[in-house]
């Protein structure tokens, strides 16, 4: 295949958002897919597993703390196997080929990363859970540094009455 497309997005429940127009894109330009899921550095992501943490490590209980740790990762894992595994399934159902990798950290150098061990990608296409929260990536900096073109997708516009 000629043309690769890198769908990038931030690993979640909702990971494979904006993936249907990035199936559909390469089906037109009959393309590979190579999926990025990238998680933040931090395993555990929301304040009350934080503070549930803390509390439990003020209070000496250092094995609850890893025990909590654990569960969280676990749950990722989880949910990850399971996106790629429907990932993989649809590119089959249409005879697309799927590489994916996952990485933790900063989202710029991860696809720095990718796109130097995987020249052959014409095209990175960022997931609506990037490409909508400002917080998650800086677009200068991305633009400075990477130099394939970037499709931010949207999610779609609700029809108003």
């Amino acid at each position: 295949m000629k043309e690769k497309l890198l769908f990038v997005t931030k690993g979640g429940e909702n990971c494979d958002e904006g993936f249907s127009y990035v199936l559909q894109l390469a089906k037109t330009l009959n393309a590979g897919i190579s999926v990025l899921m990238v998680y933040s550095k931090g395993v555990m992501d929301t304040y009350d597993d934080v503070m549930a943490a803390v509390a439990f490590a003020e209070a000496g209980q250092i094995e609850t703390v890893k025990e909590l740790m654990h569960e969280q990762e676990k749950e990722i894992t989880m949910i990850q196997d399971r996106k790629i595994k429907e990932l993989t399934e649809r590119c089959r159902e249409n005879s697309l080929e799927l590489i994916y990798q996952v990485a933790a950290g900063d989202m710029i150098n991860a696809i720095k990363h990718f796109l130097k061990e995987r020249p052959g990608i014409d095209m990175v296409l960022l997931s609506p859970n990037l490409s909508e929260n400002r917080k998650c990536i800086d677009f200068k900096k991305l633009l400075k540094n990477i130099t394939k073109p970037i499709v931010t997708i949207t999610r779609p516009a609700e029809a108003k009455a």
